[in-house]
């Protein structure tokens, strides 16, 4: 293996991810598995002292679903003592189980490749929060990359399709629907620059969500015959959620299709159309068509604005959601973009140009002159993206008029990033010891409201007067992850937020360490 330094892009997805590179003539590839398949599901079946991740774990689910992990991409930023999963005598917390996908697709790539892969640029929902984003970013370092950056999916999407076309002026809508998570960002492309204007959407909502939706209609329906319910059992559970998945797929390129289902003996047949399975689940997409038109409320814009609409994720291959779309925009919708690999494409994109930018900063050259200029604009520099906060981040401090705590907006949603806000606060008493300072993260102006990030706590100098000056200055990046500085009377300090989720420092190394000893197959 060579040591040269070698990126690639990850789409990292709560159903299905994938992999990509910048080959040797500067053309984004994406890397097959070892399987010879493009996407890896993003499961996981633990085998003793293994783990083994992709389709032999997801057709297993059924027969072993006690030791499967999948959807973990939804418990992300959430604590141990929020989300975690125990096989043998270990405790694995979201971002060790992301890990063990991750580590697989690095596995994978470097049999391929015939070289060691070093570095990664990790895709997230444009809607994810900064502890979310933080827990993807330790996802890629535990399984032994070093993070080049995190990169939204819309951002990542309108790349691989904006890249052959920056001469050309327009606004892109790319609508994002996967298995787990739906965003919708609008993307302008213009002067050879790709930036964000406005984005929404709900990590939450995906196409498990329609899957629900049948293997809820089928045990209800056999509840009714049989007097029993089928979901209480695991295996019953895996094995429904499977023919849905498959009933839902069906229903994309045919009117109808047959759900069977056995369970203690009993069994039960349904016959489902598209017309019925549309009319159940047609609240699911009245939420993304909701989300559409209030991301384009933010942006201020009219559909008459945007140039082409981008589909991205397996979900936008369902007629209904095609169909709302169009039906609410009347946009062309984009040609010759796979909604299942222009994520992994685009960050591998984001992979080379953030290669070109570190070379250009050391000087030290190692990538072709060749490809340096399909990454460049035609004045020579390299092609610029800009992304934006989705979501405000603030202060809470204390109201002495209405004696409650409130959320001061430090910076607000919608500003470029990497993004630098300062601002001048007094202490709320006199002969205060320290200031706390409480970070929040949301839209409301109630600190319950909004998802709190963590805090940091600086040390006073004695016998300050009341409302004594404190400058806060917020600094987020572009990997939208925050940080604070606290500057009290020339005293400045640089502290990173004592997160209330995810893993620590400790525990970081700690799980290192483990995830090491565990075989990825």
């Amino acid at each position: 293996m060579t040591t040269t330094r070698k990126a690639v892009g990850i789409d990292l997805g709560t159903t299905f991810s994938a992999i990509a590179h910048i080959d040797a003539y500067g053309k984004p590839q994406i890397i097959p598995n070892s399987e010879s398949e493009r996407i890896t599901p993003s499961v996981i079946l633990f085998d003793g002292a293994n783990a083994v991740v992709g389709t032999y774990a997801k057709q297993n689910s059924v027969a072993e679903p006690e030791k499967i992990v999948d959807f973990v991409k939804r418990e992300m930023g959430k604590s141990k003592d929020e989300f975690h999963r125990e096989f043998g005598d270990k405790i694995f917390s979201a971002e060790e189980l992301s890990a063990l996908i991750v580590k697989k697709l690095k596995n994978d790539a470097e049999r391929y490749l015939g070289q060691e892969v070093t570095d990664a640029v990790i895709t997230v929902p444009a809607y994810f929060n900064d502890s979310e984003r933080t827990a993807t970013i330790h996802a890629g370092q535990l399984a032994g990359l070093n993070v080049l950056s995190i990169i939204n999916e819309p951002t990542a999407a309108a790349l691989a399709y904006g890249l052959d076309k920056l001469d050309q002026n327009q606004t892109v809508f790319v609508f994002d629907l996967g298995g787990g998570t739906f965003d919708v960002t609008i993307m302008r492309i213009e002067n050879q620059h790709i930036k964000m204007l406005a984005t929404n959407g709900d990590h939450r909502l995906g196409g498990k969500d329609w899957d629900d939706i049948i293997v809820n209609l089928v045990a209800e329906e056999f509840d009714r015959l049989h007097g029993e319910n089928p979901l209480l059992d695991l295996q019953s559970y895996q094995e429904l959620q499977s023919r849905a998945l498959a009933a839902k797929i069906q229903l994309s390129s045919r009117p109808r299709t047959t759900l069977v289902h056995s369970h203690n003996g009993k069994s039960i047949k349904i016959e489902l159309t598209r017309d019925d399975f549309e009319k159940i689940s047609a609240h699911l997409v009245e939420k993304t068509k909701t989300i559409c038109e209030i991301v384009m409320q933010e942006a201020h814009m009219n559909w008459s604005d945007i140039d082409k609409i981008l589909l991205v994720g397996g979900m936008t291959r369902m007629p209904m959601i095609r169909t709302m779309i169009q039906e609410i925009s009347g946009v062309p919708l984009a040609e010759h973009v796979s909604p299942d690999e222009a994520v992994a494409v685009g960050a591998a994109i984001q992979g080379m140009l953030s290669t070109l930018a570190q070379e250009d900063k050391t000087g030290e050259k190692a990538v072709p002159e060749s490809t340096r200029e399909q990454f460049s604009t035609r004045e020579g520099g390299l092609i610029q993206v800009t992304n934006i906060t989705s979501h405000t981040l603030g202060v809470v401090l204390w109201n002495e008029d209405s004696l409650e705590e409130y959320v001061y907006p430090m910076i607000a949603k919608m500003k470029p990033v990497p993004a630098e806000f300062k601002n001048n606060f007094g202490t709320a008493q006199a002969n205060m010891a320290k200031v706390v300072v409480r970070v929040v993260e949301g839209e409301s102006t109630v600190p319950t409201e909004c998802t709190a990030l963590g805090l940091c706590a600086v040390d006073l100098p004695p016998y300050l007067p009341k409302g004594a000056p404190v400058e806060l200055t917020y600094c987020y990046n572009t990997n939208q992850t925050l940080e604070v500085v606290v500057d009290a009377f020339g005293k400045q300090s640089r502290v990173t937020i004592e997160r209330h989720t995810g893993l620590s420092e400790d525990e970081m190394a700690s799980a290192t360490a483990s995830l090491s000893l565990i075989k990825v197959e």
